[in-house]
């Protein structure tokens, strides 16, 4: 799985951005997976937090809005020993947002998309959508 180091937009939406930010990596995620600009995810996210009491980087809260825009969560994917895959060998999934280790990132045709790589993280849930 290769990697390709990409903010999501987010410098683009007009917020800071620094080299190896990875404290919005929910929506940065979310914002590549969709394929949505990132203040749209950014604001979307902010709101439903407001309602919900909570961050846009607190579990409740984002997989509310994950399951509130069909996105499916799926168990974490285990090898034929029964251990976890590691990001770099998974294969399979063409586009999805990955929780590895308290950390979610983005899959699109077969490349981690991220500020930083990951890869040598293994693949914990993951949530996938049939229609973008």
């Amino acid at each position: 799985m290769n990697f390709i180091e990409t903010d999501g937009g987010r410098k683009e939406s007009g917020y800071k951005t620094t080299k190896g930010y990875a404290h919005d990596c929910v929506i940065r995620s979310i914002a590549i997976v969709m394929d949505k600009p990132y203040r749209t995810v950014f604001i979307e996210m902010m709101n439903l937090g407001i309602e919900m009491g909570g961050y846009p980087n607190m579990r409740p809260v984002y997989e509310t809005y994950l399951k509130n825009k069909r996105f499916i969560k799926n168990k974490c994917p285990r090898n034929i020993n029964g251990k976890l895959i590691k990001l770099k060998n998974w294969q399979g999934v063409n586009r999805a947002i990955v929780l590895n280790h308290g950390h979610l990132t983005a899959v699109v045709d077969g490349a981690v998309h991220d500020t930083w790589d990951c890869r040598y993280r293994p693949v914990n849930s993951f949530w996938t959508r049939d229609t973008f």
